[in-house]
């Protein structure tokens, strides 16, 4: 999809260029960061995640050719043993990562990476989706993703 495209896409899902969710934001970056803890881990909030989350948290996007699969980017969901992984991938890449939501039915976990790259951590392995938001929804929703 074109950058227009991802727009329109966003738009049709419930996004806005005006949105901005500051509050409910600062409140699941804290969520994140307390369950992390509580895992044993400790996912550290960067400007990156939070201008994320800030943006386009909170919205569920209809994938535009299968009503089925859905990106949630919601960041305090997702499964038992994330931050394990997160942590994992983070070692393996040098930086530090951030948790912004996953997919369905698929159970990826999607984290922003400090330096803004997205990433996939799914039970199939780890996969690179962009270096930039656009990226990241465009190639979710081509399927592109990199083995990392």
């Amino acid at each position: 999809m074109s950058r227009d495209e991802v727009l329109q896409w966003l738009t049709r899902n419930g996004w806005s260029p005006d949105r901005g969710i500051e509050e409910e934001a600062r409140e699941f970056v804290s969520e994140v960061v307390a369950d992390s803890e509580k895992e044993g881990f400790s996912a550290v909030p960067f400007d990156a995640a939070v201008r994320f989350i800030t943006t386009y948290g909170l919205l569920t996007l209809t994938h535009p050719s299968d009503p089925e699969s859905k990106l949630i980017t919601n960041p305090t969901g997702g499964y038992e043993g994330d931050f394990s992984e997160i942590a994992d991938l983070s070692r393996e890449l040098g930086k530090h990562l951030f948790r912004i939501g996953y997919d369905l039915p698929d159970a990826g976990i999607f984290v922003v990476a400090e330096d803004g790259e997205f990433y996939c951590i799914h039970h199939t392995g780890a996969y690179y989706l962009g270096s930039d938001a656009f990226e990241f929804f465009d190639n979710w929703a081509k399927g592109d993703m990199q083995s990392v």
